[in-house]
């Protein structure tokens, strides 16, 4: 299928499997509270999760789970998605606390940006919230560019665009 080998991590579509790993993501409040959804219940997960599997057999492509190569311990998610703010598709990814400032982040997008390539996806967008300057710096790192600043109910989005790709 679609799975991804980096130097520390393989790379796999999200799955029925790891349910449980997803609840654990999305329901710690310094993941899922950093999301534009916040935490989740199971049922909310489920709901996401359900999304994701629609998503891969629609698009053929989607989120990723990420995994040590070295324990196969979950580190979180990294893919692709429809932003629900119209902004297209863009780039989402979460780790889990104990995985922070190990690079993973770096190493997973750098794959999905590389899978979208290979899938000729472009524009690659993506989104964060103004507050979350960590993300930002990631996205810089990579080569995304700020594109506009959306004001939102629940606070204010920083929008952007991977710098390599053509302005739609």
């Amino acid at each position: 299928m679609s799975r991804r080998v980096t130097e520390r991590l393989v790379l796999t579509p999200v799955g029925e499997s790891d349910f449980a790993d997803l609840c654990a993501l999305t329901a710690h409040p310094e993941v899922g509270g950093k999301l534009k959804h916040g935490v989740l219940t199971a049922e909310e997960t489920r709901a996401q999760l359900d999304d994701y599997l629609e998503t891969w057999a629609r698009e053929g492509w989607g989120v990723f789970v990420m995994r040590r190569r070295d324990s196969g311990a979950f580190v979180g998610i990294a893919g692709l998605w429809d932003h629900d703010a119209g902004i297209g598709v863009a780039m989402r990814y979460a780790v889990m606390p104990e995985h922070r400032g190990a690079g993973f982040t770096k190493e997973a997008a750098r794959s999905i940006l590389d899978f979208a390539r290979e899938k000729n996806i472009h524009p690659v967008m993506a989104v964060t919230r103004d507050n979350n300057l960590v993300s930002q710096r990631i996205l810089v790192d990579l080569g995304f560019q700020l594109r506009e600043i959306r004001e939102v109910a629940h606070g204010r989005l920083v929008v952007f665009q991977l710098a390599t790709e053509p302005s739609p």
